[in-house]
């Protein structure tokens, strides 16, 4: 059984998610776990939350934003000085996966999910290549994150994401980028499943935009919260949107 070892490495600027108070776990990598086959045995190590320390592995992949990647690009290299396999991913390297490939042995650019299985299939074939484009897919039926991989009882908050992707094209803003210029929402009920299944009371809603843009999308957002009243499903929710969220009435209003 193969070994795959993923690691979030620690923001180098200490602040959000590296103190217990405002931890929240890292989805993608519960993400390539869901897509990872089943032959394999997954561990994660998440440095936000829990010191750095050698786990034997045959493959390793690490994701990681600018502020963390220096320190990315430091356990990559620990692991390769022991011949094992690195793969990176994330935001900063797909944004500069010239710069990453000097450390790692392969780069995956985009949203991983698409092309992982092509990634671990090439490793056990001895073929990796040094970069994978990974597709802006539909969000139907996309798999659940392995939750279960985590240390879920450190974390105070969780975390699910609705949507993918902009069509705003800010230049200050990376996701047009990172997750294309479609809006792409998940079905409520796969959404609405998934939420009851998370453990903590504390929910991040990592939507760049939970209202999404144009009608349909702001009625999904109401009936999302509807549903959840529907529910029970008693919960604290931090998510981020922009102001026209405070111009529609049935949003705005006290439940």
């Amino acid at each position: 059984m193969p070994r795959l070892l993923l690691i979030n490495p620690s923001n180098t600027h200490k602040g959000l998610g590296n103190i217990r108070a405002t931890a929240w776990p890292p989805l993608n990598l519960p993400y390539l776990a869901a897509v990872t086959p089943n032959h394999y045995s997954i561990e994660v190590l998440d440095e936000n939350i829990e010191p750095f320390e050698f786990r034997e592995a045959d493959i390793v992949g690490i994701t990681a934003y600018t502020a963390s990647v220096y320190r990315a690009y430091q356990v990559a290299q620990i692991y390769r000085e022991h011949g094992i396999p690195t793969v990176m991913g994330g935001i900063h390297v797909s944004m500069m996966p010239e710069e990453a490939v000097n450390y790692c042995d392969a780069v995956v650019i985009g949203e991983a999910e698409s092309i992982w299985p092509k990634v671990l299939e090439d490793f056990e074939a001895g073929k990796l290549q040094k970069q994978y484009q990974g597709t802006w897919t539909n969000l139907e039926n996309l798999p659940f994150p392995r939750r279960d991989i985590l240390r879920n009882p450190y974390y105070q908050w969780g975390s699910i994401q609705t949507s993918r992707g902009c069509p705003m094209n800010c230049t200050f803003c990376s996701v047009t980028a990172f997750n294309g210029r479609r809006f792409r929402r998940r079905p409520l009920d796969e959404v609405i499943e998934e939420l009851e299944q998370i453990p903590q009371k504390k929910i991040m809603i990592t939507d760049d935009n939970i209202i999404g843009h144009g009608k349909s999308d702001l009625e999904w957002t109401r009936n999302f919260f509807l549903r959840i009243l529907e529910k029970n499903i008693k919960k604290v929710f931090f998510v981020q949107t922009s102001i026209l969220f405070g111009e529609d009435p049935e949003l705005k209003r006290p439940f």
